[in-house]
């Protein structure tokens, strides 16, 4: 008998096949389907967890990817901060500005249907990812050749995001495949890539920009990204058989374990996942998470060169320090996700993110307390992105992972694209309504902020309510691992229906 990350006894899960006979509590057998059943022990029985061996290689390919992905969408605060200093494109303001950020984000949480599809429909989770690294590329480069902001609104937002976007989904859930016990860490390392990323490339961009151009920067940001991309995503590998249906079926190598006895869900867009009893809760967590990790990492380089004053290298030197501390926090987190129990420890550090808001970054009217703002939020801010597959797989189980999390991309595609606006709108009504100059027109906006990452930690303390008695339950109706084993069906046909 072993111990849930919530501390709830679950029984050991032997591998099976898709269907299972297991005794109900009348004493009688029931045949289970486990492609299709909801009990979640069940479901996840089907599945060879092999705890590492080539999944840290995946991890790495992850780290480094992450680097050359979203670590470049951490440098769009240099970019922000540069637009809004030098005025950079005829007639755009802040509020324009910022739906440049937003609408990188927004459209790579949008295409996660479409990712799912592609992926489902050609047989092999990398299509989306080769194409993604074009797209990140192209969105770079054509951005350093725009005049105006419209075409940046298309390169720098809406190409770079769908890039994002095709990279990301299809390796969220990738890990899950390799990691059972370790697999919050083993996100949490594969994330941290975004902090290393953002720690050198918001360095180089900075340099790039003072002793080259913008232009010369972006483009050399989108050829970094496309020679770190092609050998990572060369390297990852999934533990579920590659048909790749675009390839003719006399060219295909068959293999034995090509027999579906296991099938992860690729399902482009359930809408039961939003009406479902825990991961509903999931969903609200990732909205208002979402919101503060971005008001955050888009904001401090403005709040320090615009309301403080500060100096562009000041402001830059913050994202990197911010950055550096996503760097140690994230496999930090997941290090103790994995120790303490997923939904706990996350609640917990959402809630402190918070409290460092309003606590460092509230009063702040100086460098000094900024680093301090920086280097927490670094370590606490971004937990969703190394907790979501993790906490995800906990709600709803392996094989619906990926089907889950698309609906998850799906339902932040309002706050990515809105979250970093709304704030902007609190700075301009602190200014045109309230009179409110330097920094304290961003009061509203930072108490925002905080607002958010402590809503997110509550919503969690609901889904954590449901994992808990769903386990409990589950535990029950659960036979013994002896008679688990003595029951499983080798010869039941792979899509067996429940019998009582």
């Amino acid at each position: 008998m072993s111990l849930s990350t919530n501390g709830v006894p679950v029984p050991p899960l032997p591998t099976t096949t898709t269907s299972e006979r297991k005794e109900a509590a009348d004493g009688h057998q029931e045949n289970v389907d486990l492609s299709t059943t909801t009990n979640v022990v069940l479901s996840d029985s089907q599945f060879t967890i092999r705890e590492g061996g080539y999944g840290w290689v995946n991890v790495v390919c992850g780290f480094l990817l992450n680097a050359a992905t979203w670590g470049v969408n951490t440098t769009f605060g240099i970019y922000f901060s540069f637009y809004l200093r030098n005025d950079y494109f005829e007639g755009a303001t802040p509020m324009r500005y910022a739906y440049v950020g937003g609408l990188s984000v927004a459209s790579c949480m949008l295409v996660a249907p479409f990712v799912n599809l592609l992926w489902r429909s050609s047989g092999w989770f990398k299509t989306p990812l080769y194409l993604g690294m074009i797209f990140i590329s192209l969105g770079q480069v054509g951005a350093g050749f725009c005049t105006t902001y419209i075409q940046l609104l298309f390169t720098q937002g809406l190409v770079f995001g769908i890039g994002l976007g095709l990279t990301m989904i299809p390796t969220q859930p990738l890990l899950s495949q390799w990691f059972r016990r370790k697999l919050s860490y083993a996100q949490g390392v594969a994330a941290a890539g975004s902090g290393m990323g953002g720690l050198v490339l918001a360095n180089t961009t900075r340099y790039l920009i003072q002793e080259k151009s913008l232009k010369y920067a972006l483009i050399c940001n989108g050829i970094v990204s496309f020679v770190v991309l092609l050998p990572c995503i060369t390297l990852m590998k999934s533990t579920e058989s590659q048909p790749m249906h675009f390839i003719p079926s006399k060219l295909r190598k068959q293999k034995a374990a090509d027999a579906p006895t296991v099938r992860i869900k690729k399902n482009p867009l359930e809408l039961k996942w939003f009406f479902h009893p825990g991961y509903s809760f999931v969903l609200l967590f990732g909205v208002f998470s979402m919101i503060g990790y971005f008001v955050a990492l888009y904001s401090l380089a403005a709040f320090a060169s615009s309301g403080l004053g500060l100096t562009q290298k000041q402001a830059s030197t913050l994202q990197s320090i911010l950055a550096a501390g996503q760097m140690v926090g994230r496999p930090l987190c997941g290090f103790l996700l994995d120790l303490i129990g997923r939904h706990p420890c996350t609640i917990l550090i959402q809630i402190l993110a918070g409290v460092t808001c309003l606590a460092f970054w509230l009063p702040a009217r100086g460098f000094a307390l900024l680093v301090v703002f920086a280097v927490t939020q670094g370590l606490l801010g971004g937990t969703v992105w190394s907790s979501v597959a993790p906490i995800s797989a906990e709600v709803v189980g392996i094989r619906d992972l990926p089907s889950a999390l698309a609906v998850f991309w799906f339902a932040t595609v309002l706050p990515a694209q809105f979250g970093q606006p709304i704030a902007v709108a609190f700075i301009n009504h602190s200014q045109n309504s309230l009179g409110r100059t330097g920094a304290d027109a961003y009061l509203i906006s930072i108490g925002f902020c905080g607002a958010m990452f402590i809503a997110s930690g509550l919503m969690l303390c609901l889904s954590w309510r449901y994992v808990r008695a769903r386990n409990q339950k589950e535990q029950l109706q659960s036979p013994t691992p002896e008679s688990q084993q003595d029951t499983v069906d080798s010869t039941a046909p792979s899509q067996a229906t429940e019998k009582v």
